[in-house]
């Protein structure tokens, strides 16, 4: 699918950057791209600025970047996308947004990356700040809430509220937990990563079923599920065709794809 530039005259959406997971051959790694009264990548994973350059090539796009955690395919795309920024001749303020303890990682990611490249003397401003869970946390008119789901390595969902845009919550990897469940509560639009199409003990990734039940217990309006196992797409697909019963769109995107988001948000 040819991915089109984004017209800056849209209003609010969510554009699916990638859908893949980490070692899927076709696809890039999952990443979604909100425009709203703040323009956030989420996710930046290793095969994600080419992605996002087909989509925008203006350094000045973003206003911030948020990682679920610190997986490659989640966050290694960094270094690249910020350094990209900087020689384009970007002067604003980037915000790099992550959970509690993420600074001192993305860091690390960026200097590995590009060592010295991002040294406040020759880099516009980047601006890392640590979500609170259990707390809401503001950037601009955005109310940000995060939770841990049940992953390998400490990961968080993210939700996001703001006056006229649909509320969304993005997963990142993971299991669904006690705290996810109760983030996802009346959300509008919940984006959840489906490994696996059956339940696996490992509960280490979410599965069809788990995310479907999740969505009908949060009465969203629209679920998109994606970062299937690159050997279980079409068994993936399957499940949540068996398990659709009307309650709300279901969808698995493409990268590319595109949502609206300009709906008020639900009370």
């Amino acid at each position: 699918m040819t991915i089109k530039p984004v017209s800056q005259d849209l209003g609010p959406e969510l554009v699916f950057v990638g859908t893949g997971e980490a070692l899927d051959p076709a696809l890039p790694n999952t990443s979604l791209l909100v425009r709203g009264p703040r323009t956030l990548l989420l996710d930046c994973g290793y095969a994600v600025p080419h992605a996002f350059w087909a989509i925008s090539q203006d350094v000045n796009f973003l206003d911030g970047v948020w990682i679920s955690h610190g997986h490659a395919d989640h966050c290694f795309g960094l270094p690249a996308l910020l350094l990209w920024m900087r020689l384009g001749g970007r002067e604003r303020p980037l915000t790099v947004l992550g959970g509690p303890g993420s600074r001192a990682r993305l860091e690390q990611v960026l200097e590995l990356g590009y060592p010295g490249s991002y040294a406040p003397h020759k880099c516009y401003p980047i601006e890392f700040v640590e979500l609170e869970a259990g707390a809401v946390n503001r950037l601009g008119p955005l109310e940000l809430r995060i939770a841990a789901s049940a992953h390998s390595i400490v990961n968080h969902a993210l939700r996001i509220d703001a006056p006229g845009l649909r509320s969304l919550m993005y997963s990142g990897d993971g299991a669904v937990t006690e705290g996810t469940r109760a983030l996802a509560r009346g959300v509008s639009v919940l984006v959840h990563e489906c490994f696996f199409a059956v339940a696996s003990g490992q509960r280490k990734h979410g599965d069809v079923e788990g995310c479907v039940v999740l969505a009908e217990h949060a009465g969203v309006e629209t679920l998109a599920l994606l970062h299937f196992a690159a050997e279980a797409k079409q068994a993936i697909r399957a499940a949540a065709r068996g398990l659709e019963r009307g309650m709300f769109e279901l969808l698995t995107p493409s990268p590319g794809d595109s949502l609206a988001l300009g709906a008020p948000p639900r009370t």
